[in-house]
């Protein structure tokens, strides 16, 4: 706790020291109510629900031509069955995975509590092509939509949808630009276990296509090498990643992990978007589903994106308005002969207010027994 609030105490006094008109402010507020209805052990349906207030807050200073200081995070208000039913949910949910310990709960009740998270401290230096920046930030490496194995230091989950940002690493970034599209890039994190992550990218451009190509040691254990590619085939969009790991201790065998991912995406006529997307995820360090939190929450590394082989991901999304969107994800899962679905609206009530509804439906073979899990979703947002 002393940390994190050194940590703010220090960025609002600079920001109220050189307070002039070059301070930037912008969050949103919203309400969601969400039921989650499961099978338990007896076959029996059982239902929960829960109320999430969720407020951002987006804080920027731009001192001078050379320096910017953000600060952005948020407050969440989770009152419901899913933290009456789960002793240790608040605790779980405040646990930081940065340096710096900046995710706390104020208060917990029976049903309720209210958490308080840092995701961006950092500032940021800009002269000419070179950029610096130091503190907690978004390092984002990713080319596909939904798994990144070229993302090592903020790995996310897509089911957790109600958090666009995505999590942020305690690290410090150089970045030197040769043109529009060649530049390179070095990265050092370290986090609440110490362990330390630093890696290397470089990116040019060459016969249409963005390429990247990274090198680096990740957590305190693995070597990684990768790359990735974005461009077009035609009017189709193409993009990819692939990144290898190999533990620092075993060096000469072959434990190595593998991942890669493809991915596409077509405008069709009438204003519909389709994405496809596989990835391919080493057997030997996918996600355990026997741990239930596992789908919502990140995964603990790159190496580790899903709890399947093979995985398939679909996508089409329909702008049917300028004020309303429809949209209908889908996955595969091949070892567990199961899919995800994920329907949803999102509807523009004004010119700053949304509303949406969205449905999750989880149905899995695990250990010879069909299961499934429904999770039903109703926002109002308001940005400012």
């Amino acid at each position: 706790m002393t940390k994190h609030l050194y940590l703010l105490t220090l960025l609002f006094c600079t920001s109220v020291v050189f307070a002039q008109e070059q301070l930037s402010f912008s969050g949103y507020v919203s309400n969601m109510g969400q039921t989650v209805v499961a099978k338990d052990t007896n076959g029996d349906y059982q239902a929960a629900w829960d109320l999430i207030i969720h407020n951002r807050l987006n804080l920027s200073y731009y001192a001078n031509d050379n320096f910017t200081f953000h600060l952005q995070g948020r407050n969440q208000f989770l009152w419901g069955e899913s933290v009456s039913l789960n002793a240790d949910y608040s605790e779980t949910f405040a646990q930081d995975r940065g340096w710096i310990d900046m995710n706390w709960n104020w208060f917990v009740n029976d049903n309720n509590f209210l958490n308080t998270q840092i995701d961006r401290a950092y500032v940021e230096y800009v002269s000419g092509n070179l950029e610096m920046s130091l503190g907690r930030q978004r390092v984002n490496w990713g080319r596909t939509f939904v798994w990144n194995p070229n993302d090592i230091f903020n790995a996310f989950s897509y089911y957790d949808f109600d958090y666009m940002e995505r999590p942020g690493s305690d690290a410090f970034r150089a970045q030197y630009y040769f043109g529009m599209a060649s530049s390179v890039e070095v990265v050092s994190k370290i986090d609440s276990a110490n362990n330390l992550t630093f890696a290397g990218i470089g990116k040019f451009n060459k016969w249409g296509y963005d390429f990247q190509v990274l090198g680096g040691y990740v957590n305190s254990h693995d070597y990684v090498v990768g790359a990735g590619w974005e461009g077009n085939i035609k009017s189709l969009g193409f993009r990819g990643e692939m990144s290898y790991y190999h533990s620092e201790k075993n060096f000469a065998d072959t434990t190595g992990s593998f991942l890669a991912s493809l991915a596409v995406d077509y405008l069709f006529p009438k204003s519909i978007q389709a994405q496809v997307e596989f990835l391919y995820n080493d057997p030997k360090n996918i996600l355990d589903l026997n741990n239930g939190s596992a789908l919502y929450q990140a995964p603990p590394d790159s190496k580790s994106l899903s709890f399947s082989e093979y995985n398939f991901f679909v996508n089409i999304v329909w702008t049917a308005t300028p004020i309303l969107t429809i949209n209908l994800a889908s996955m595969y899962y091949t070892d567990y002969k199961g899919y995800f679905l994920m329907p949803g609206i999102d509807f523009s009530v004004s010119e700053d207010l949304y509303f949406s509804l969205i449905y999750q439906y989880f149905n899995l073979e695990v250990m010879d027994q069909r299961s499934a899990t429904n999770l039903a979703f109703a926002r109002l947002k308001w940005n400012f």
